[in-house]
C-alpha cells in the first residue's frame, strides 16, 4: 500500500484515455467523411432556423417546409452522433480490458486508508475485491495509526473508480474531439426520424419511449 501505485493507476487512466482520443481524433473525426457530415448538418441547421423564422410569419405557409427541415436536421445529428459513439464502445471495451490487467496485477490488496470510518454501504464498496482475512495485517503493515480499522481499508476498484470519475473524465474534456450541439449523447440518435420509424414498426411509442428514457 503505497502513495506511488495509486499514482501509476490513475497516471495509467490518464495516458490510456488520453492514447484513445488522439487515436479516434485522427482516425475519425479528422477524416473527410466525419467533416463533411459536420457540414451538412450545420448547413441544415441554418435552413431549420430561416425555416424556424418564416413559419412564426406564416404557420400555414411554411409548415411543411419547417417540418422538412427539422426532419433533416435531426437525421443528421442522429448521424453525427453516430460517429462518436463508435469510438466511445471501442474505448469503453479497451477500459474493460484495463480494469481486468490492472486488477490482476492488485488483487487483494490495500490500495488505500479511507480516512474516516465508513457506514456499511459505502464500506462494501470501499472495500469490494480485497481478502477479508488478510486486511487487518495488511492495513497495520502500511499504517502507523493503531486506531485504522479494517472497514477503513480501500481496494483496487475503488482506486479504480475514483480514477476513471476524476482523471479520466477531466483528460476526456481536455483531449477529446466535442460533438457539434445537437449531436451529443444518445437522444439525437433516438429522435431520428428512423429510429423512430422503427419504433413505431415494433408498436412503440417513441415519444412515449423517450419520456420513459429520460425519467
Amino acid at each position: 500500500m503505497t502513495g506511488s501505485e495509486i499514482i501509476n493507476i490513475a497516471m495509467t487512466v490518464g495516458v490510456v484515455q488520453a492514447i484513445c482520443d488522439i487515436i479516434a481524433t485522427y482516425s475519425v473525426y479528422n477524416g473527410d467523411s466525419y467533416k463533411t457530415v459536420v457540414s451538412r448538418m450545420e448547413r441544415a441547421r441554418w435552413t431549420l432556423h430561416r425555416a424556424e423564422a418564416d413559419l412564426k410569419k406564416n404557420a400555414t405557409k411554411h409548415a411543411k417546409r419547417h417540418e422538412r427541415a427539422k426532419r433533416d436536421f435531426e437525421e443528421l445529428c442522429s448521424l453525427v452522433a453516430q460517429r462518436h459513439m463508435i469510438p466511445n464502445i471501442f474505448i469503453s471495451i479497451f477500459f474493460l480490458m484495463l480494469l481486468r490487467i490492472l486488477g490482476a496485477e492488485h488483487k487483494g490488496n490495500v490500495m488505500a486508508i479511507v480516512p474516516f470510518v465508513p457506514f456499511d454501504l459505502l464500506s462494501k464498496i470501499t472495500t469490494r475485491g480485497l481478502d477479508w482475512k488478510s486486511i487487518p495485517r495488511n492495513v497495520l503493515a502500511g499504517t502507523s495509526d493503531s486506531n485504522v480499522v479494517p472497514k477503513q481499508a480501500a481496494s483496487f476498484l475503488f482506486v479504480y473508480a475514483l480514477s476513471t470519475i476524476s482523471v479520466k473524465y477531466y483528460v476526456n474534456k481536455l483531449v477529446a474531439t466535442k460533438a457539434p450541439k445537437g449531436a451529443e449523447g444518445l437522444e439525437p440518435v433516438m429522435n431520428s426520424p428512423r429510429v423512430k420509424s422503427g419504433l413505431k414498426s415494433m408498436g412503440l411509442d417513441p415519444d412515449e419511449f423517450m419520456d420513459d428514457k429520460q425519467t
